[in-house]
């Protein structure tokens, strides 16, 4: 089982030892019985999975305190709407041998939600990688209850970024759970974008998917890479999943090469097939089979199903030639069962022009879904390499037959991603702009020692996250390539600002590069609005676009190298001074932009040893103790600051 801890879970635990445990025995057996983790116990809203196996060897069992709402295989049975949570008791007893131990969980069983009309649309894309930042989530709302009318949500700019893997994800795929009250992103684990290029993608790429999850499509969890494809596989693209109800579980699918065991360079020939895999969690998932290979590579499904009956869209990957004239385009198929081994065919070529409708170029990544207000489908179909998505739509699944959309207004760029049908709270919350940052009595919004973890002990929850080659050492973060990832609007209503941090910079360090940097990089990769410092010369800046539109601070020293420093800027009521180890050596005035200006209150590029500039070098060094406050200190606040000193 993937660890849970980044899923920041509140669980009630109690263990206890059974009697007559040899002292030789206890430590395996008590340490098996603490490892025994449920995802989201403390807010149940579908199946649990409640592990077979522990640690060590051990077999578990389980028993419920109330098996009418959750039963000893994780069968749960929510309370009806407007009722109260309800609690139960699952005690796990782990076994090895004759010994054993037991620990107990309290799960809480939220009611089911109040059914809501579907009044709009989301959808999530990736813009491609063309864009250094394009390889990344983005996100549209309809205007009303219009399928092909949408407008970008967060100023067209990121609403979620990886930090993980390979740094990049594409063809993001939203699914609603079967009760409506939770969503999973999952995506691919690629970015092609100064990358290894896509020979090597299918071959030593990614074997884990990227999940997110959320209860209301706005604030989502912390990203988790699970691994899903067995070790013959040379990538997981494209990952999506339904709600199969026959058989109690999430099918989720992806396309990889698959390549002989006695071949684990991946050197010869592969084909994609489509695989999969079930699970009820999105943490663990049973092992990966075949789930479509008809002797040549296909990739990207999607599912659509209406009474009773699965949908199923696939890309054909074939070179297009006139012995597979369909090839490059979508194939529709049908079957009664998720599972089916085959599929009754029902179309092809679908996306290519005919005589009655327009077509593309070539067609991927289909997306479906059902129309909110009448008996229509509709499918948007990939053009790569052209327009992006195109809608196409229909009014009879079985017939096969598809035609171009009229009149569609799409968001920028769209890419393989989904659009998923929404109630109009759900609407409101994706187009509802970003809350004012939060702060303590003394403006602290966030404190980020760096010292084991980028956790923001302030209790506001702005945590990082480690991306890249980023570690803990010595007390604190080693940086040698990799940089830590903040949340997205951190200035969001600072009308002044402070940072604060205590660096290490290595005597091999590279310019230009950022000490830090809050705000937004633009689709070419340069700085589009942010707030930094950089140490050759030491300086700092405001800017609400590139480099053109800074109003900087500069001490017109280097900062030295190979010892710590401490590194102080402020921003507000129209002055910048910069600090260093408490002690002011620049100051300007005349300052009109506060951070607020900053992407009109939305920053997607926060970052800990990284610079907004896409070409910048990374931070080489160390960095620890940062703090964010939302006015600008005094200078006798920053000289009372502790000074950075040796770990």
């Amino acid at each position: 089982m993937a660890s849970l801890r980044h899923l920041s879970l509140v669980v009630v635990v109690t263990a206890a030892l059974l009697p007559g445990v040899p002292a030789a025995a206890e430590p395996l057996v008590r340490s098996a019985a603490a490892a025994v983790e449920v995802p989201n116990i403390g807010d149940v809203r579908g199946h649990l999975t409640l592990p077979a196996t522990g640690a060590h060897g051990t077999t578990i069992t389980w028993r419920s305190s109330n098996t009418r709402v959750i039963t000893t295989t994780g069968e749960v049975n929510r309370p009806r709407s407007g009722a109260r949570p309800v609690k139960v008791v699952l005690t796990a007893k782990v076994s090895r041998g004759r010994h054993s131990a037991t620990r107990a969980l309290i799960a809480t069983v939220v009611p089911l939600p109040v059914a809501e009309p579907l009044e709009g649309y989301g959808f999530f894309y990736f813009t491609g990688e063309s864009s250094p930042i394009g390889e990344q989530i983005y996100a549209a709302a309809s205007n009303g209850n219009n399928p092909l009318d949408f407008s970008e949500v967060n100023n067209g700019r990121p609403i979620l970024r990886s930090g993980l893997g390979e740094l990049g994800v594409r063809d993001p795929f939203v699914l609603r759970s079967p009760d409506g009250d939770r969503f999973y992103l999952l995506a691919t684990d690629l970015k092609i974008n100064g990358g290894r290029g896509w020979d090597a993608a299918q071959r030593t790429g990614s074997r884990s998917i990227m999940v997110w999850e959320s209860t209301d499509l706005r604030t989502w969890s912390r990203q988790r890479g699970v691994q899903v494809s067995p070790p013959t596989a040379g990538n997981t693209w494209a990952p999506e999943a339904f709600w199969d109800a026959r058989r109690g579980t999430y099918v989720v699918y992806w396309a990889s090469k698959l390549y002989a065991e006695s071949d684990p360079g991946h050197t010869g020939t592969s084909y994609n097939r489509m695989m999969y895999a079930t699970t009820r969690d999105f943490v663990t998932f049973s092992p990966a089979k075949v789930w479509i290979d008809p002797g040549y590579s296909v990739i990207d499904s999607t599912v659509i199903e209406h009474d009773g009956t699965y949908y199923r869209y696939t890309k054909d990957e074939r070179n297009n030639s006139s012995s597979s004239p369909c090839s490059k385009y979508i194939t529709a198929e049908k079957s009664a069962d998720l599972l089916a081994p085959a599929y009754d065919f029902v179309a092809e070529c679908i996306g290519k022009a005919t005589p009655t409708s327009p077509g593309l170029s070539a067609g991927e990544g289909p997306t479906g879904f059902k129309s909110n207000t009448e008996d229509r489908w509709y499918l948007f179909i990939d053009e790569y390499g052209g327009r992006g998505y195109v809608p196409f739509e229909t009014t009879d699944l079985a017939s096969g037959r598809w035609t171009m959309s009229t009149g569609a207004r799409l968001p920028a760029s769209p890419r393989h991603g989904t659009v998923l049908p929404v109630t109009r709270a759900e609407l409101n919350r994706l187009t509802a702009p970003p809350s004012p940052v939060r702060a303590d009595a003394r403006g602290l919004v966030a404190h980020w020692p760096l010292n084991g973890s980028a956790t923001d002990v302030t209790g506001h929850g702005y945590d990082g996250v480690l991306a890249g080659n980023a570690t803990w050492s010595e007390g604190s973060l080693l940086l040698r390539g990799g940089h830590v990832q903040l949340p997205n609007n951190l200035l969001t209503g600072a009308a002044a600002a402070t940072i604060s941090a205590d660096v290490l910079v290595d005597p091999a360090q590279q310019t230009p590069y950022f000490l830090y940097g809050f705000g937004n990089t633009a689709a070419n990769g340069v700085g589009d609005g942010y707030l930094f410092s950089t140490g050759d010369t030491y300086r700092g800046a405001i800017a609400t676009g590139n480099w053109a539109t800074e109003q900087g601070v500069n001490s017109g020293l280097a900062l030295p190298r190979g010892v710590w420093k401490t590194v102080t800027l402020t921003v507000g009521d129209g002055v910048e001074a910069l600090y260093l180890d408490g002690v002011e050596v620049a100051r300007t005035t005349g300052v009109t932009t506060r951070p607020s200006d900053i992407g009109g209150g939305i920053t997607t590029a926060n970052h800990l040893g990284r610079s907004v500039y896409a070409a910048d070098k990374p931070l080489l060094g160390r960095m620890k103790n940062v703090r964010l406050y939302d006015r600008a200190l005094s200078g006798a606040e920053v000289a009372a600051l502790p000074r950075a000193t040796s770990p």
